[in-house]
Order: C-alpha cells, then sequence, then structure tokens
C-alpha cells in the first residue's frame, strides 16, 4: 500500500508540474494574438487559424467574415477563397467557460502578402540534410499542440535537401521518395489539417546550396509546381549564381512573377544574404522578405563575416529600419534559441557552444524589437520549458506583431548600453536596452537593478493624447 500511496504522489507531482507549464497557454479566458492584418492575393486559397490561447474547449465565430471564406466553430481555422479584392474588417470571437474575448482583424485581398512578420519554423539549424516526412508531421504536430500556433506562429518551412537526385523527364521538380514516400501534397495538406502553412526551399542557381537541383531556368514549372502541391512559402537561396547585383535581381524578379501568377497565394523569402543590398530591390522583384546578412551561428560575440555572431548581425541591421513594413521585411536571420551548440549547422561542427540563457532572450527580444519574421529552427520535440518560454512570450510577439509595423532602432548608445525604441501607435512607444558589455550593468529603467551581460531590459511607454 505504502508503495502505490508514493508511485500515486509521484504521478501526480508530474501531471501537475506538466500542467503548470500548460497553465500559461491553456488556461484562463481566451487571450487573442499573432497577426491582425491579413494579407492573401485574389481568388487563392485561403487558410487563417484564429490564434487564441486560453481554457479549452473555445468556441470560435466570427462577425462580417467575408464571402467565400467559411470558420469552423471548433477549430477556429478559416478557410475559402475571396475572389473579389479588396479590404474587409472581420470580428473574432473566442468564448469558454471563463468568459468571451473579441479581436477585430483587417483581410486585405489585394497585391501583397505578410503583413506582420511572417512566424513559424525552419528545418535548417540543428536537422541540415536529416530531413523527412514524418519529422516535418511531427514538427507540425509540436506546434499545433504545444501553443505555438495559438500565439501566432504559422510556418513549417522544409529547407534544402527535399529533393530526389533529378527532376522528373518533363523538368518537374522531383521529391526525395524516401524521405517524402507520400509525396510534397500529402505533406502540404497534412501541415494544413494543423491549420498550419507549408514552406519549401529552392535556389536561383542551377544547384542549390546543397548541390540539389535548383531553380534556375525552371522557375514557372516550379512555382506551378509548388502551387499543385499546395506551398504556401518559398525561401530561395542563391548558390551557383552570377555573382552581381543585376543578374540576382532578373533571377529574383522571374521566380517572384512566376510566383504570383501560380494561382496561389505563396510568400516570397530573398535569401541571398544581404550582399547585394536587397533591401533596395527585393520588393519590387516580388520578395516579402529578405535576408540581410549572410547566416547565423550560435555565438554571440565571436565568428566571421560569413559565420554572423548575433552582435555582427545587429551592428548590420543599423539603417535599415527604414525598409521594412507591411509585405516587405528585413530578415536578420533564424531564431537560435533552442539550438545550445547542438544544431547541425549553427555550431559550425562544434565549433560554436551557444548562448547563455539571458543571450538567447535578449536574441529573440532584439528580433521583436527590429519587426524581423520569427523563424524558430530547433527540436520543437524536445525544447526545453525554459526555451520555450522564450518563444511563447506573447509580450514579445505582440511587439513584433503590433499592426502598426514601424521597425524598432537604436536611437542612443550609453556606453556598453545600447537604448532601442520602437513606436506602437500614436501615444506608445517600447523602449529597450541591451547590454553590449560582459559584465552586468545598471539598469536604466529600474534604479538598483542590474541588467546581466548581453542581457536586455524593456518597458512600454505612454504618452497623453493632445488636448
Amino acid at each position: 500500500m505504502k508503495h502505490k500511496t508514493i508511485i500515486i504522489l509521484l504521478w501526480l507531482l508530474v501531471t501537475g508540474a506538466r500542467a503548470q507549464d500548460d497553465k500559461r497557454l491553456f488556461f484562463g479566458t481566451p487571450a487573442f494574438h499573432g497577426a491582425q492584418l491579413i494579407g492573401y492575393y485574389p481568388n487563392t486559397p485561403f487558410l487563417f487559424a484564429m490564434p487564441v490561447t486560453g481554457t479549452r474547449p473555445i468556441q470560435y465565430s466570427a462577425v462580417n467574415l467575408p464571402m467565400g471564406l467559411a470558420l469552423d466553430e471548433k477549430t477556429g481555422f478559416i478557410t475559402g477563397n475571396i475572389k473579389k479584392a479588396g479590404t474587409y474588417k472581420v470580428t473574432l470571437v473566442a468564448v469558454n467557460q471563463f468568459g468571451k474575448t473579441t479581436e477585430d482583424v483587417t483581410i486585405v485581398i489585394g497585391d501583397k502578402l505578410c503583413l506582420t512578420p511572417p512566424m513559424g519554423w525552419n528545418s535548417w539549424n540543428v536537422f541540415t540534410s536529416e530531413i523527412s516526412e514524418q519529422l516535418l508531421m511531427e514538427m507540425a504536430d509540436a506546434m499545433a499542440s504545444n501553443g505555438m500556433r495559438d500565439l501566432g506562429y504559422q510556418y513549417i518551412n522544409i529547407d534544402d535537401f527535399w529533393h530526389a537526385s533529378e527532376r522528373e523527364a518533363d523538368g518537374r521538380p522531383k521529391v526525395d521518395s524516401i524521405k517524402f514516400p507520400h509525396g510534397m501534397k500529402y505533406l502540404a495538406d497534412y501541415v494544413h489539417s494543423k491549420g498550419l502553412k507549408l514552406g519549401i526551399y529552392s535556389c536561383a542557381g542551377d544547384k542549390t546550396c546543397g548541390k540539389c537541383f535548383g531553380g534556375y531556368a525552371h522557375e514557372e514549372i516550379d512555382a506551378k509546381t509548388y502551387a499543385e502541391w499546395g506551398i504556401d512559402l518559398l525561401k530561395y537561396d542563391y548558390c551557383f549564381a552570377p555573382w552581381g547585383r543585376k543578374a540576382a535581381i532578373e533571377r529574383y524578379t522571374k521566380m517572384g512573377t512566376a510566383l504570383r501568377n501560380s494561382g496561389r497565394s505563396i510568400v516570397f523569402s530573398v535569401c541571398e544574404w544581404g550582399l547585394r543590398k536587397p533591401w533596395l530591390w527585393a520588393e519590387k522583384a516580388g520578395g516579402h522578405y529578405w535576408r540581410t546578412t549572410p547566416d547565423i551561428f550560435d555565438t554571440w560575440n565571436h565568428g566571421n563575416p560569413f559565420q554572423m555572431s548575433v552582435m555582427r548581425i545587429l551592428k548590420k541591421q543599423r539603417g535599415l529600419e527604414r525598409y521594412a513594413g507591411p509585405g516587405h521585411w528585413n530578415d536578420p536571420d533564424m531564431l537560435l534559441v533552442g539550438n545550445h551548440g547542438k544544431g547541425r549547422a549553427t555550431s559550425s561542427g562544434g565549433l560554436y557552444k551557444g548562448l547563455t540563457q539571458d543571450e538567447y532572450k535578449a536574441h529573440f527580444a532584439l528580433w521583436c524589437m527590429m519587426s524581423a519574421p520569427l523563424l524558430v529552427s530547433c527540436d520543437l520535440r524536445t525544447i526545453s520549458k525554459e526555451d520555450f518560454e522564450i518563444i511563447t512570450d506573447a509580450d514579445m510577439i505582440a511587439v513584433d506583431e503590433d499592426p502598426a509595423q514601424v521597425a524598432g532602432r537604436v536611437i542612443k548608445k550609453h556606453g556598453s548600453i545600447w537604448e532601442y525604441a520602437k513606436t506602437i501607435n500614436q501615444y506608445q512607444w517600447i523602449t529597450m536596452y541591451l547590454n553590449t558589455s560582459k559584465k552586468p550593468k545598471p539598469d536604466p529603467i529600474s534604479s538598483g537593478r542590474m541588467i546581466p551581460a548581453h542581457g536586455i531590459s524593456w518597458q512600454r511607454n505612454s504618452r497623453l493624447p493632445d488636448r
């Protein structure tokens, strides 16, 4: 009897701890998160999962939903097709046992996608070539069940190495049948069934960076096939391609045009590493966000010009904030949170040992201040509680996804303390202080408090309206 009592107590401790972990996202009155601006092209498939946290079950509804869309009241998934261009004001409603919450969103059917920075997951940092249909499905399962989708995360993005050894005889892209035995459409349908979207990878050269077949000279057939598969985002790299800016613009424009004419709203990620100043031309080429630097690695201060540390990337963003806005974003690369020196890509073979928790927190918060894409790239199945709390920080996500969409910037340096500011609306702004020193420094916000080494402190500020 004594042993049974001990087992029961242990079980209660474990399940109680798990309930406590979930309480933040799955307990209480419904709360809306994520994008309040939603962009699609006319007459293309529409999918939006209402991002709501709170105690389940939740009953979902919507007021003024435009013609062509339908809402599943049990899942909160809005699907359909809006044929007519226009701006539609919709009120989303979520009700559970604790109460009712509403959120006003704007659906813009026109010539822009990505009206707020995209949020999702990418396979590259930790898995590189070790990807499969099963892995991607498990990542979609995790995002749909752990609360990330309910905070606004939408994309499951496949990076390089999904390809067969060569294209189909008619030139169509071919999937590795061992890694993806049911094909890419099967995977896309599965991801969509979770209320999520599927991204894929290619390259403007004749080969990808991993030497799989590239997209050059196959832009139209690739875009058409991606649309048939149900792809929602394309990351387009620039390996094995001409160095010059003119050639890059031509190649990205050709793919951007092909995607726009594909019959599907496919977000276009321009990944030429910022070497040809894409912030000056990528939007016109059809891009919705563009990399501003070479690849990020799991280090705060070290690295080199082609293995970028967090600090190197932050320095490169100075002055670029004016190019960011709805439908066109600066991308300082994927998030490192959860890598801890174990990423197959970001550790560079064990050279980089990872960031401290304070550094990971600062990294995520600063990406939010810059209105950057939030693309997690760690194993969602095994992510630690501490790392999960960073990427599900609802306050920081609200800063990133704020509908005003004015990117934050450094406005002043106080020795080793960098002061960032981001306007939220006419009467509110965010102030964030980054300690670039290796030692704790006094916090300008709170007297007597210290900002940890490479850590941040922040606050929301308000001003009274003029009378």
